[in-house]
């Protein structure tokens, strides 16, 4: 679950190794390290463990230029860390991308949904499970990929390969000021973290694949991605210390973590299987919503998600706690939380064609107003019924009144879902919307 609201500052050119852009409403990138000296206090001279990652760094610098299908055009540094430098880092990048007030009202958001609880502290959750899971970063300040000093020599080299990837699409790009272009939309933002990590996946397993071969590899004569990880548990996947925090988590987290990684990886292997010539995924050509990355074919049709926005302010004694919007992704994920059932629930998300929410306060508590637009009819009426049967089961004592209804807008039909406590009179005001194209 990302959000690109005011806690998506830092959207930039890296990860953190495998546990890169992590969700719940904070896009967060260790590689976007504004003004940070992360490339001090390593001494006056190069250690023995700079010496070694300088040099595997020149040897695998070739083919993962090949790979990704970019060229560094300025020398690259490269240098060790250790958890007390990286827990201080980790601490000041959480205190400048989220407020205790964004995070509680994004907290309130997703509990709303039942998909973490609502006495989460998100702030505390991040920090653990940057700590228990970063192992690499790039910092765009100086030019200098970071490596976690636990990583084994062995594998030393998958984990600067994808960094020297988010290395190189940073001397290609301005990947911060494209992130924070995004930011009004979550589900774009989503993408775009996407786009930027399954690109350094996929050229780093092309490396991977290149070593073992002896010779150059190309992903895309495999059979698909998409279709072999599906089923494996991926969060036991490329770690090399504990996973405990991770696998605690709420579901919605864990997706967050992985989907830039795993779906990004999946799509761009699905793509270049369609677009031979590989272009690079960071112009206008980019995918544009979860929904293109999930579904190459609208990709490649440049189906685009029909923009909704409130139509009117919130009447007198309500007040805004935080609106965005959830994308097919994380509609996908709630109904997979409530109606256990994956399959029905990816069938059920897989006509969305944009949605909006807002949570609103007023004297009669909190009301969630999410309102979405389909591909179809069809499409309307499926998620119509899957969304009854997941808030069926969402409230099952129905101590909350959950409205789903069916209107037209600009004559189209719009899903208008309320969830308010019982008694609460919710103005028309709140759910008025507007539909901007797609």
């Amino acid at each position: 679950m990302k959000d690109g609201g005011s806690g998506g500052r830092g959207a930039g050119a890296g990860d953190l190794h495998r546990a890169g852009w992590l969700g719940l409403g904070l896009v967060l990138c260790l590689s976007a390290c504004q003004g940070c000296n992360g490339g001090e206090a390593h001494g006056s001279g190069p250690s023995p463990a700079d010496t070694t990652l300088a040099r595997l760094l020149a040897e695998i610098q070739p083919v993962v230029e090949r790979s990704s299908g970019i060229q560094a055009v300025r020398p690259l540094n490269v240098a060790p860390t250790d958890e007390a430098r990286l827990r201080e880092y980790i601490a000041t990048q959480l205190e400048t991308q989220l407020s205790r007030a964004e995070a509680a009202a994004i907290t309130a958001v997703y509990a709303r949904l039942g998909l973490v609880p609502d006495t989460l502290d998100l702030g505390a959750l991040l920090a653990a499970l940057l700590e228990e899971q970063v192992i690499g970063y790039y910092d765009p300040v100086s030019d200098t990929l970071f490596v976690h000093d636990r990583v084994p020599t062995a594998e030393l080299e998958p984990v600067l390969a994808h960094e020297l990837v988010h290395a190189l699409q940073d001397h290609l790009v301005d990947l911060d000021s494209i992130g924070r272009a995004l930011e009004g939309s979550n589900d774009a933002v989503t993408a775009w973290q996407a786009v930027v990590e399954g690109h350094a996946t996929f050229a780093m397993m092309e490396w991977q694949f290149s070593a073992m071969m002896g010779g150059e590899a190309d992903l895309t004569e495999l059979d698909d991605l998409g279709d072999m990880l599906s089923g494996i548990d991926l969060t036991a996947l490329g770690d090399f210390g504990s996973t405990a925090v991770l696998a605690a988590a709420p579901a919605v987290i864990r997706e967050g973590l992985i989907f830039p990684y795993v779906g990004g990886l999946v799509f761009l292997q699905r793509a270049w299987k369609e677009r031979p010539s590989r272009p690079l995924p960071f112009g206008a050509d980019r995918p544009l919503s979860t929904e293109q990355v999930l579904h190459v074919d609208r990709w490649l049709a440049r189906d685009e998600p029909t923009g909704i926005r409130f139509a009117e302010p919130p009447p007198a004694g309500w007040e805004t706690m935080y609106e965005k919007d959830f994308g097919e992704l994380e509609t996908r994920i709630f109904l997979t939380e409530h109606l256990d059932d994956a399959e029905r629930a990816e069938t059920a998300a897989a006509g969305w064609d944009g949605d909006a929410y807002r949570l609103v306060r007023g004297s009669g508590g909190e009301v969630l107003v999410w309102v979405s637009v389909w591909d179809s009819e069809n499409d309307v009426a499926e998620f119509m019924t899957a969304a009854r049967d997941a808030y069926s089961a969402r409230y099952p004592a129905a101590e909350r009144i959950v409205s789903i209804v069916g209107t037209d807008v600009g004559g189209r039909t719009v899903v208008r879902i309320v969830d308010a406590a019982s008694g609460t009179e919710v103005p028309e005001a709140l759910r008025s919307v507007e539909l901007l194209g797609g």
